[in-house]
């Protein structure tokens, strides 16, 4: 997967995510699964808090040589919301952006096949989640660095298709092991599938997949209701 041209200004650089290791992470565990996404053709992919677009850009680039999939990018920063856009437009892929609170808009049930989440997973106290600064939302996590990401988790399995994927970004501060065990209670499967140690930090990719995984279905309806 070739990593997406981006170009932020320095204006939007002080509200967007500017891509780093965590995105770059998250983009070589998905370029591994290339084959599997083009076995059971994935055609409906979100991006759960997209930043700067370089995530689901780079998904959209890579899996357009296999088969007419939908990208949808969600993020509660409008600022994210345009450079998302212009990033998918500057790297000639077609994806919908939706500014809302993480996935709490989608009414649609089981037609993800790709859901990817790279969430504030910093450690913080509980008070900087709600700062109203946007940069402060693309860090800061909380107690544990797991009150951000904790909101969607039983909303996952029932976004996704039956041979859906969902990839989340964590750092071993926010005990992988434990949010394996959370998703075993959903019903789905856990694995660590890959990890980088840099600046301190050991981050991680999991992949999950529901336990018992049947044809995938298709789905070409609209999926997004706002409100």
């Amino acid at each position: 997967m070739d990593t997406p041209v981006i170009k932020l200004s320095l204006s939007e650089e002080e509200t967007v995510y500017v891509p780093s290791e965590d995105s770059f992470l998250l983009i070589d565990a998905l370029e591994a699964d290339l084959e599997l996404f083009r076995t059971v053709k994935s055609r409906l992919c979100l991006e759960i808090g997209s930043g700067s677009g370089v995530v689901i850009t780079a998904l959209a680039a890579a899996l357009k040589k296999y088969c007419s999939s939908y990208f949808l990018a969600t993020d509660i920063n409008p600022h994210a919301c345009m450079v998302t856009k212009k990033t998918s437009i500057n790297n000639a892929v077609d994806i919908d952006v939706i500014q809302m609170d993480l996935v709490f808009s989608i009414r649609n049930k089981g037609v993800f096949d790709i859901i990817v989440f790279n969430p504030p997973y910093v450690v913080t106290e509980s008070v900087e989640v709600y700062d109203k600064r946007l940069i402060s939302k693309t860090w800061a996590g909380g107690i544990k660095g797991r009150e951000v990401m904790e909101k969607i988790f039983a909303h996952i399995p029932i976004l996704l298709s039956d041979v859906g994927i969902f990839y989340l970004v964590v750092i071993e501060e926010n005990e992988p092991d434990y949010i394996m065990r959370i998703f075993r209670n959903f019903g789905m499967k856990g694995e660590i599938v890959a990890d980088r140690k840099i600046r301190g930090e050991h981050l991680k990719v999991l992949r999950f997949v529901k336990l018992k995984q049947r044809e995938p279905k298709n789905c070409e309806e609209t999926i997004v209701k706002n409100g």
